[in-house]
């Protein structure tokens, strides 16, 4: 997307205000403008605004037509708002969707009438999801990533976002089969001080999905420096990381406004048991261990 500036002297649309905002999401250049744009253009903007990932499927005409307003304004708009054509603001449309920002997923809409549709619908895309998701693993790969962890002296999970509770999830479900096992970043640490000990005898499980933070990539940075060895599991719109030993992408996208993540867990609840399968006795042991030390501190009633 071009980080044009926006705006034109006047309301033919004669070229850009130089003293414009500069912004690159395709709401902020009408929020920058919207106090002063005209009613016909304006009814437009009010469009997009309410749902702005779907101008990326419509044509000048048909937004024209939804909007009651006309082509002509539309294409003095989207100039007004630093685009030199409508398809480029359809490109900006669709950067939004790939980013996964919500606003750019909402749909204008109404969802099924029928609860019983909602719940089908429900259960068809989240199965959608973790099929296209498992599908994809290749049996040589994921057992080299399985041995891996399985012979990892630290095994650390990193995430944000909604990548943060997936890691902890997943952290849990590994402490229950082998010990050395790190959710990060801790409360109230940097996670400088808590990466800065990585070796090649460690493993990294990256959660990264879509409105990545630069701090992540930082710390895979580090990671592969260090020579820890990282899993990276992302989303499917995710760059390859030069970093990551190995890339599981997982499929998250539906009809919703939300991203879905029970493809993510499964992958997670696939690879937790094929990790305690493979460490055998040990595991079981240590299962032992856990159940044992739960009867003697009451843990659960």
């Amino acid at each position: 997307m071009s980080d044009t500036r926006t705006g034109f002297d006047d309301d033919n649309g004669s070229g850009p205000d130089p003293m414009a905002p500069v912004t690159s999401s395709l709401e902020g250049r009408i929020r920058a403008h919207y106090e002063d744009l005209p009613e016909s253009e304006r009814r437009i903007a009010d469009l997009i605004l309410e749902s702005p990932g779907e101008v990326a499927a419509y044509s000048a005409t048909e937004l024209a037509s939804l909007s009651g307003g006309s082509k002509a304004a539309v294409t003095r708009l989207v100039r007004r708002l630093g685009f030199a054509s409508f398809e480029e603001a359809r490109r900006a449309a669709r950067d939004g969707q790939t980013w996964g920002s919500p606003l750019y997923l909402l749909s204008r809409e109404a969802p099924a009438d029928s609860f019983g549709s909602r719940v089908q619908t429900q259960i068809d895309q989240d199965t959608r999801n973790i099929t296209l998701t498992l599908e994809t693993l290749q049996s040589d790969v994921f057992a080299e990533i399985v041995g891996a962890i399985c012979r990892a002296r630290r095994v650390f999970f990193l995430g944000y976002r909604n990548g943060h509770y997936l890691a902890g999830y997943a952290r849990q479900q590994f402490l229950i089969g082998r010990d050395e096992v790190y959710l990060l970043p801790s409360p109230g640490e940097t996670l400088a001080e808590e990466i800065a000990g990585l070796t090649p005898d460690d493993v990294l499980i990256v959660l990264g999905f879509r409105r990545r933070v630069d701090e992540m990539r930082q710390a895979m940075a580090a990671a592969g420096k260090a020579g820890a060895k990282l899993l990276y599991i992302t989303d499917r719109t995710a760059k390859p990381s030069p970093h990551a030993t190995w890339t599981i992408p997982c499929a998250v996208r539906g009809r919703d406004v939300f991203d879905r993540y029970a493809s993510a867990m499964s992958l997670l609840h696939f690879l937790a048991v094929a990790v305690f399968n493979r460490l055998g006795a040990k595991a079981r042991a240590r299962l032992q261990r856990i159940e044992g030390l739960h009867e003697d501190l009451h843990d659960f009633d």
